[in-house]
């Protein structure tokens, strides 16, 4: 039996890392606005993936590269609108009656059973024109093949990573090269200070909402070719492993919460399969240990991922010194 994983899996599991990553850099930055964790994330990004189930029972029932543009695009904006509108309506009411950052919190979690709800009632009441029943509807099949060598591929697994590329350097020219993002970035690390310079930082928050949600639908229009079917509850399963990317990268920074999504998708994925592998191939073959597949708890991956990096790095990757240990090992060779 090989130990290493195959190409075809290989690339699902960067395919997913990807996705895991650009949803933990959109939690990150909700995060850093209102200092509330948004449990309702993941649901967020449903969105993308409904919207995208609908878009191929419609327009691309036949396999198209044109879906890899109108989903994460369309998805997206319906995202962004929500998550816009979630801010403005419920989570800036909260908190400018005063309720704790608990009260928030709770309120997310209100919001996520809520959108969940209504996402999973649309699937079940709506009927579709190409495809009969939309909950739980693979859509796999409605996209092209790639050839690599002697692999045929989903064309998803180029297409994730290289929209994780694309967006997240997007992202980075305007929170850097724009007069807005400057601002937003002022707002976040000091709003009080970026209010008296007459920086809007209500309508800074309100983007930054919309940027999260926009990222989460993206990544969900994306990220749904690798469900078994599209079904808003596996929301339930992504936000343990979006909240332990940003955990683990670090809350306090975009970058690192794109960072450390990544390392935790590859963990669950790459990381249970090569245990597996490891464990039947020496243990099962060799020693008669239980022949049990341990592929279905990669859950263990990324919360043992967690806790390990908060007993060396409680801030998480963004919190470790990184120029001051690399210059500790220089100077130590």
């Amino acid at each position: 039996m090989g130990i290493l994983p195959s190409l075809p899996f290989v690339l699902t599991s960067i395919a997913y890392a990807s996705a895991i990553g650009l949803l933990s850099m959109g939690l990150n930055l909700t995060y850093l606005t209102t200092r509330v964790p948004n449990f309702a994330h993941a649901t967020i990004g449903m969105i993308g993936a409904v919207v995208t189930l609908f878009l191929i029972d419609k327009f691309f029932y036949k396999p198209s590269w044109a879906i890899f543009i109108a989903g994460p695009l369309v998805g997206g904006a319906a995202a962004a609108l929500f998550a816009a509108f979630m801010y403005v309506a419920i989570l800036k009411p909260l908190a400018d009656r005063g309720n704790t950052v608990i009260g928030l919190m709770i309120a997310t979690f209100a919001v996520d059973i809520i959108l969940l709800n209504i996402l999973t009632l649309i699937l079940n009441i709506v009927h579709g024109v190409h495809i009969p029943k939309l909950i739980g509807a693979p859509i796999a099949g409605f996209q092209p093949k790639i050839r690599i060598g002697s692999y045929i591929i989903d064309s998803y697994t180029v297409v994730l990573p290289l929209a994780a590329i694309v967006l997240t350097t997007v992202f980075h020219l305007f929170l850097t090269r724009t007069s807005f993002g400057i601002a937003m970035r002022a707002s976040i690390e000091n709003p009080d200070l970026a209010s008296a310079m007459g920086v809007n930082v209500n309508l800074v928050y309100t983007t930054s909402w919309a940027i999260s949600g926009f990222l989460a639908g993206a990544a969900g229009a994306l990220i749904a070719f690798t469900f078994k079917g599209v079904d808003p509850s596996v929301s339930a399963l992504i936000i343990v492993t979006v909240f332990a990317g940003s955990i683990v990268g670090g809350l306090t920074s975009v970058y690192w919460g794109l960072i450390g999504g990544l390392l935790v998708g590859l963990a669950e994925k790459l990381g249970t399969v090569l245990i597996d592998n490891i464990y039947h191939a020496y243990f099962v073959t060799n020693l008669g240990f239980p022949n049990v597949s341990l592929i279905n708890y990669e859950k263990i991956m990324s919360l043992g991922l967690v806790i390990i990096v908060l007993l060396y790095a409680p801030q998480g990757l963004a919190g470790i010194d990184w120029r001051r240990l690399v210059t500790r090992k220089k100077s130590k060779g």
